[in-house]
């Protein structure tokens, strides 16, 4: 049978019902309080989200402050039978169409938009990108000595191992543009080192730029030695061709 449920049993839940009673109490008793907080939490939570728009906002810009940068430099150059019937044209807000009588003109171009970038957005992600397009535009107009500044920046705070090598690739280059023959091939062969601790990635090439060094000095024999090892070490490397036939040119020397 059912037992009868006496006021005890009720406690309980008229307990529970009391608590709410006392806080909607207390609530109203200390309204302006509460509404400041509620201020407080929905204004912090609007300026998380205008700060992750700003940053979305900027992250865009950059992106296509960037876009324009890589545009300039594969930009298509005019062709010769228009060359004095045309003048460069100026990119326009995307970027778009741009043309260039000779390649001097789009390395300078490019030169002039990555510093900008790098004046707009020095510490963002895509700055060594920007400072390398400009470091490789500069090598090719042949100023070696800015091109090997910007990059042993480059090759100095690099964290990634793959990168490093190909950076300082680019400084061994700039530095045979000065002259420096030395301190290239000293260059490659740490160069060669660093890429064989790094399970070989680079090692041939870095090689074959201090093969191609010795022979420009003279040094054939040594520089023959340099490309055996290459083939000894690295058996399937894709310069397979391009030993062999400097291999070649040194046996008929």
């Amino acid at each position: 049978m059912a037992r009868s449920i006496n006021r005890k049993e009720l406690k309980q839940p008229d307990e529970f019902v009391s608590f709410w009673t006392r806080l909607g109490s207390s609530i109203s008793a200390h309204r302006g309080k509460v509404i400041a907080a509620c201020v407080i939490v929905v204004g912090g939570t609007g300026g998380t989200w205008g700060s992750m728009a700003w940053k979305q906002h900027q992250a865009t810009r950059e992106t296509e402050a960037f876009s324009r940068v890589e545009k300039t430099a594969l930009a298509p150059l005019l062709p010769e039978k228009t060359e004095k019937a045309e003048e460069t044209k100026p990119a326009d807000d995307e970027g778009e169409g741009m043309r260039f009588k000779t390649d001097q003109e789009r390395l300078l171009a490019t030169i002039t938009e990555a510093d900008v970038f790098l004046a707009t957005y020095g510490s963002s992600g895509l700055a060594r990108r920007a400072l390398l397009i400009k470091a490789n535009s500069l090598l090719r107009l042949g100023k070696g000595a800015d091109a090997a500044t910007a990059f042993q920046q480059l090759a100095q705070d690099e964290a990634d191992k793959g990168m490093r090598l190909v950076e300082q690739d680019g400084l061994a280059l700039a530095l045979e543009a000065q002259g420096q023959i030395d301190k290239a091939v000293d260059l490659y062969g740490s160069m060669a080192i660093e890429a064989q601790q790094a399970g070989n990635f680079y090692a041939d090439r870095a090689l074959f730029g201090k093969a191609r060094l010795l022979q420009k000095q003279g040094k054939g024999k040594d520089a023959e030695r340099v490309l055996h090892e290459i083939l000894d070490k690295m058996p399937k490397t894709s310069l397979r061709r391009d030993i062999d036939d400097r291999l070649a040119a040194l046996g008929d020397q």
